[in-house]
């Protein structure tokens, strides 16, 4: 079957929420808002468009070639387009905490945030905000919504927040201290003692994977010796870890990971 009736369409109302399963296991490897015949579009899509969402095709793939065809499912039907990105990010938030699925959605879901104990919600949003007179430093801020995960290896944490980015030399060498933000919630708080281009340094690189073209040659990261020789944060670097910027005047989008807080006058 690869698309509905005239009729199943009717039913299915504006939006829906759907699920891609493997059928040999019944897991959910893939949810999705969709309207009309979306459902039946991602298998198209691994001939037409191979290079974008590869998990997910791969999964697809996978499957073919084991001689099944992917389980798809109506989830809910009948929605509107605000009330399926809502079902969507709450599907995928739940599916990811259980752990029992291998979703290869690759963001969270419209507006979405992780699912999480009631612990760590309260942790990251009943967290103490800064004013802007608490800041009496040059802070570097470093959005890591993406890549942070409760309780991860510290120097993994490390490695994904000093770099590589794009900033101005210049700049960066007056920061006093870097802070590692998820979802305004400072988890990380560094002090670098260098910073270095990736072509003038690439043998001290954050990570083995990064792979140094013309384009990123020039993006910077730090080093924090002080981390790296595990000794204590200082006074001040406590004092802000833990803490909120949400009540900063700070940049907080998406498409910018990098910005910066000045002290008060």
């Amino acid at each position: 079957m690869n698309q509905f009736s005239e009729k199943s369409l009717m039913e299915l109302g504006e939006y829906y929420v759907y699920g891609l399963a493997d059928p040999r296991t019944k897991q959910f490897f893939y949810i999705g808002k969709g309207t009309g015949n979306r459902v039946f579009e991602h298998e198209e899509e691994c001939t037409r468009f191979p290079d974008s969402e590869k998990k997910k095709h791969i999964k697809i793939e996978e499957i073919k070639k084991a001689g099944h065809e992917v389980e798809k499912v109506i989830i809910k039907s009948n929605l509107t387009e605000e009330e399926a990105f809502a079902a969507e990010a709450a599907l995928i938030n739940a599916l990811r905490y259980t752990d029992r699925t291998d979703l290869t959605n690759m963001v969270a879901g419209h507006h979405s945030e992780e699912a999480l104990p009631v612990e760590e919600y309260e942790r990251l949003y009943g967290a103490e905000e800064l004013s802007a007179s608490d800041i009496k430093n040059r802070i570097l801020v470093i959005k890591i919504n993406k890549y942070y995960q409760r309780g991860m290896d510290p120097v993994t944490l490390y490695n994904g927040v000093r770099g590589i980015w794009r900033v101005s030399g210049k700049r960066v060498r007056e920061i006093e201290y870097v802070f590692g933000v998820y979802h305004s919630l400072i988890v990380a708080v560094y002090k670098p003692t260098a910073w270095y281009t990736c072509k003038d340094a690439m043998d001290r690189l954050p990570r083995k994977d990064l792979v140094i073209t013309s384009r990123n040659e020039n993006r910077m990261f730090f080093v924090d010796e002080q981390f790296e020789h595990r000794t204590s944060i200082d006074e001040t670097a406590e004092f802000y870890y833990g803490k909120s910027i949400a009540g900063l005047h700070v940049n907080q989008s998406a498409q910018n990971p990098v910005s910066y807080i000045e002290p008060a006058l």
